[in-house]
Order: C-alpha cells, then sequence, then structure tokens
C-alpha cells in the first residue's frame, strides 16, 4: 500500500515535468552562422518588446554578459558563464521573432567545438532548457506584472473619477442649499411685494382723490374768498 502511494506520487509530479520541458524545445534554425542547433521557448499573447527586455536582464544577471546588436534582429553575448550551459566561457546568439500574437525566443550557444544540443551533451542541454524554463517564468510574471499595472491604472483612474463626482455631489448639494435659501428669501420678498402693492393700492386711492379735491379747488378758485 505505500509501495502504491509512492508511486502515486511520483506519477502526479510527471505531468508538471513534463509540461515545464515542453516549454523549452530544441530546434535547427538559421542564424547569423548558418542552420545551427538551438533552443526555442515560446510566448503566446505575449508582446515581443517584452521578451526582448526581459531577455536581456536575464542574460545580465544569469550569464554575467550584455547583448549587443547584430544582423537582422539577431543580438549576441560573448565571455558568457554558466556551469548549466558549458564548463568554459561561451557566446550565445539569440533573436525574438512574432508569432501570432504572441512571440518566439530563439538562441543558440556557440561552446566552441560546437553548439550546445542533446546530441553533443545531453546533461547540459537539459540543465539549459531548466534554466530557459526559468526564463519563461520570468516572462510570464513579467507580462502579468504589465496586467497587474494596467488594472491598477484602470482601479486608479476609476478612483480618480470617484473622487471627482463626490465633489460635484458636494458641490451641487451646496447650490441646492444656496438655492433653497435663494428660494425662501424669494417666496418671502414676494410676500412683502404682495402686501406692498396692497398698502400702494391703498395710497394710490387715497392719492386720487387728493387729485380730486386739488382739481375741484382748481376749478372753483373764483369762488374762494381772499
Amino acid at each position: 500500500m505505500r509501495l502504491l502511494f509512492i508511486l502515486l506520487i511520483a506519477f502526479a509530479g510527471i505531468p508538471s515535468l513534463f509540461a515545464q520541458y515542453n516549454l523549452v524545445s530544441e530546434v535547427d534554425k538559421p542564424m547569423s552562422f548558418g542552420t545551427r542547433p538551438g533552443f526555442a521557448v515560446s510566448f503566446p499573447n505575449t508582446d515581443k518588446r517584452l521578451v526582448e527586455d526581459t531577455w536581456t536582464d536575464f542574460v545580465k544577471a544569469n550569464f554575467g554578459a550584455k547583448m549587443k546588436k547584430g544582423k537582422k534582429g539577431e543580438k549576441s553575448a560573448a565571455e558568457c558563464r554558466s556551469a548549466s550551459v558549458s564548463a568554459n566561457n561561451f557566446t550565445l546568439y539569440s533573436a525574438v521573432e512574432t508569432i501570432g500574437d504572441g512571440a518566439q525566443l530563439n538562441v543558440w550557444f556557440d561552446l566552441g567545438p560546437y553548439f550546445l544540443s542533446s546530441r553533443d551533451d545531453p546533461r547540459r542541454a537539459s540543465d539549459t532548457k531548466e534554466l530557459l524554463t526559468r526564463f519563461y517564468y520570468d516572462v510570464r510574471r513579467a507580462a502579468v506584472g504589465q496586467e497587474v499595472k494596467a488594472e491598477e491604472d484602470r482601479l486608479k483612474s476609476l478612483e480618480g473619477k470617484m473622487k471627482k463626482l463626490q465633489r460635484d455631489n458636494d458641490n451641487l448639494h451646496r447650490d441646492i442649499e444656496t438655492y433653497k435659501a435663494r428660494l425662501k428669501k424669494a417666496e418671502e420678498d414676494l410676500v412683502q411685494n404682495q402686501k406692498d402693492q396692497e398698502a400702494t393700492l391703498i395710497d394710490i386711492d387715497k392719492q386720487r382723490g387728493a387729485v380730486e379735491a386739488a382739481r375741484q379747488r382748481q376749478g372753483n378758485v373764483e369762488n374762494e374768498r381772499q
């Protein structure tokens, strides 16, 4: 029973192991020296520039070398050092190409006598695949990082929009209170205006009487006694 349990655990790990190695494939592809054995790593739905930038950093961090531009988009790095690839210094060549909606890194390791492959050095080719698998996950982390940044930017934009809406809401409430105060004042002024009109009508009636009396006096000037 214990043996069966151990076997189940071992077999459970096999798919993930194969999945890792399937991320990196060995290829014979044309490069500046002709068709040579190399390695390819594909990145679906990934920007080519992101792969290039991440690869430049990876080469510097893992091989202690700086990438230099070559012909037709190919780049190289001399005096590279990595026990996974070779016991001696080596030169690597690489090119990133667009594949559909993604990108693919093609890399060749020039060890001097030959270009690294499983045919000439199975163990180091396997170690190099593990190394390039790490690079694959570096790119995936960087790609997801870009997605996180984009989502954070969208969140920041929405939060800014919300703050503006809240400010507008506060301003509108203040406007409403101002309009209410103005409306109350206008209603009070309207009531006072109505009272003033009524009082003025009375004054007009009185004044009409005064005018009429003055006219009558004017018409009876001759009859007035000195």
